[in-house]
């Protein structure tokens, strides 16, 4: 397992073999678009080598993980959506759209000019994009049925059959005082032939426990932690959509920073706590910089020495976790 909290030096693909399979939490990278920025941004075979990349994230990242992928070529990334979901096991969740000219931002008269340039035989374009995926569908459930929904309903269908002999789920609605007619929330709850059974709230959960005699003696909220630590997260912050304004970065050594407060948007909305984020195109040290400010861990893995040593500049100067260190080997590039 490569280290927590140090920016690694070299070939990301190479580097995240060593990343243990399910180990990550969130992931959060910004790879070249490969249009030539700089040296680093021209890449041969380049959707080949990203798919390669990309398989290796969806090996490390948890099933209840969530993986953002910036870019700006619509085309690259329309390729890139399809293959997703063809061979990938990630789930689409959303396409936001980072917007850069928006009313009150101070660059905003800036970009204002490269909009009227008479030439111009195009919209010009003032914005990029994220990709965010899944492994999970919209309700979360998709990967945590067989983990702990089924294991839960089976806990309390035998539970029921020990003290009452049988489970009759019209009975179960009458104990409940919810409807009898049309399965209600018994069959939605417990019956074997719902192939996506609904989670028990905790008011029925305690009203089948008094019925039962104290013979269901788990505690409900160690039955929903346990459920709730298997969906992905998302931390509503009542902030955001999907169309994100937020300012160009200033320039900071690297050609294409991205804001500091986007990428800490991301990271509340998307982790807990003590959990690790990975970027596997480090840069000039952005995501590092974001979870020292918010106590998350990283995994960092940046080609270029330059820019992990602007990262350690910026980590070292807001240190809540021990500094960045560099190690060495490999190859591959950053766009960040």
């Amino acid at each position: 397992m490569l280290e927590i909290n140090k920016i690694h030096q070299g070939d990301c693909i190479e580097l995240m073999k060593q990343i243990d399979d399910k180990s990550v939490d969130l992931v959060i990278i910004d790879p070249p678009y490969n249009i030539k920025k700089d040296s680093w941004d021209d890449i041969e075979e380049y959707e080949k080598w990203m798919k390669k990349v990309i398989l290796e994230l969806q090996r490390v990242l948890k099933d209840n993980g969530t993986f953002y992928m910036f870019h700006s070529e619509m085309e690259v990334i329309a390729d890139f959506m399809q293959w997703f979901r063809k061979e990938t096991d990630f789930i689409f969740r959303q396409f936001i759209v980072w917007n850069k000219r928006f009313d009150g931002s101070p660059r905003k008269g800036f970009l204002d000019g490269y909009v009227v340039v008479d030439a111009l035989r195009n919209y010009q374009q003032m914005a990029e994009y994220i990709l965010c995926y899944t492994f999970q569908d919209e309700t979360g459930l998709s990967k945590i049925m067989g983990n702990c929904v089924y294991p839960i309903r089976d806990y309390i269908r035998s539970e029921i059959i020990k003290a009452k002999g049988k489970i009759v789920l019209k009975e179960v609605n009458t104990v409940l005082g919810t409807a009898t007619n049309g399965g209600g929330v018994a069959s939605a709850c417990l019956s074997l032939d719902k192939t996506c059974p609904a989670m028990i709230t905790e008011e029925h959960y305690l009203i089948l426990r008094k019925w039962l005699n104290e013979d269901l003696r788990r505690e409900y909220e160690y039955l929903r932690r346990e459920y709730e630590d298997l969906r992905y997260t998302f931390n509503n912050q009542g902030t955001h959509h999907s169309v994100w304004n937020y300012d160009i970065e200033k320039k900071i050594g690297h050609t294409t920073p991205k804001p500091l407060d986007l990428i800490k948007n991301i990271i509340l909305h998307s982790s807990k706590e003590g959990q690790i984020v990975l970027d596997c195109f480090m840069g000039s040290g952005t995501v590092a910089l974001a979870c020292q400010n918010l106590s998350r861990r990283f995994i960092g893995i940046e080609k270029e020495e330059k820019y992990i040593k602007i990262a350690q500049k910026r980590l070292s100067q807001k240190s809540l976790l021990p500094l960045a260190e560099i190690h060495k080997g490999g190859t591959l590039s950053s766009h960040k």
